[in-house]
């Protein structure tokens, strides 16, 4: 479903138009219902990461390094971090593994007693801690710090609205369970006797959404095994 679509869906839901449900009001509840199915999507990727196909860029970005400083902030917006990897002089990257505070209590921010290839981080929130401090001998500093993430859905705005053809960046099933959680508040101040249908059936669609999203595959081989016959 567009959003030209999913919006006229949420009005259906609950007899409104474009004057009882104004389109500013309508778009707000929209990106919260995607940000809604998206959360519940992210928490149960396990063999491949959700990431909003909507989005002109893939989720990942580098940090320029500098000779001996420890301490980066990265400035993209993002839920978690996936993985990060550091580029040798060759050019080559290795694999940088987190650690917890507890775990990493005595990094600063520059200084370090040991330089080199960086093969730790510590993050609190969006800032993060390498150790050992990077050194131009061992680490190629311009963009040698590559980082992939997680972030929440695209926000659709008022220009997406107008042109309308816009599709929501997530399986297609669940897009009419978009335009049932944005009329839902709706339907709660003036159509009260669809909100327990509308409930129940959000409530079942996210989690057919949910069980979709934690059983799908993405470039993985499925290995068969050969049951022996009890019989025989």
């Amino acid at each position: 479903m567009t959003i030209a679509e999913i919006n006229s869906e949420a009005r259906d839901l609950c007899d409104a138009d474009t004057t009882s449900y104004p389109t500013a009001t309508l778009l707000r509840r929209v990106n919260s219902a995607i940000e809604t199915l998206v959360s519940n999507i992210i928490q149960v990727c396990r063999d491949f990461p959700f990431d909003d196909e909507n989005f002109a860029n893939i989720a990942e970005g580098t940090i320029d390094l500098e000779e001996g400083v420890s301490k980066y902030t990265i400035t993209d917006r993002f839920l978690t971090v996936l993985e990060m990897k550091v580029k040798d002089t060759a050019g080559v990257y290795s694999i940088v593994k987190p650690v917890s505070q507890t775990e990493d209590s005595d990094i600063v921010e520059t200084g370090e007693a040991t330089s080199g290839l960086p093969n730790e981080y510590r993050a609190v929130g969006r800032t993060f801690f390498l150790r050992p401090a990077p050194t131009a001998g061992d680490v190629t500093l311009t963009a040698g710090l590559l980082f992939k993430y997680t972030r929440t859905s695209y926000q659709i705005t008022s220009a997406d609205v107008t042109t309308g053809t816009l599709v929501p960046g997530i399986a297609t099933p669940w897009h009419i369970t978009i335009a049932k959680i944005a009329a839902l508040p709706y339907c709660k101040l003036y159509k009260k006797d669809r909100v327990p249908q509308l409930e129940r059936d959000i409530y079942t669609e996210t989690q057919e959404c949910i069980k979709f999203s934690a059983n799908r595959l993405k470039d993985k081989r499925h290995r068969f095994t050969l049951s022996s016959d009890s019989n025989k």
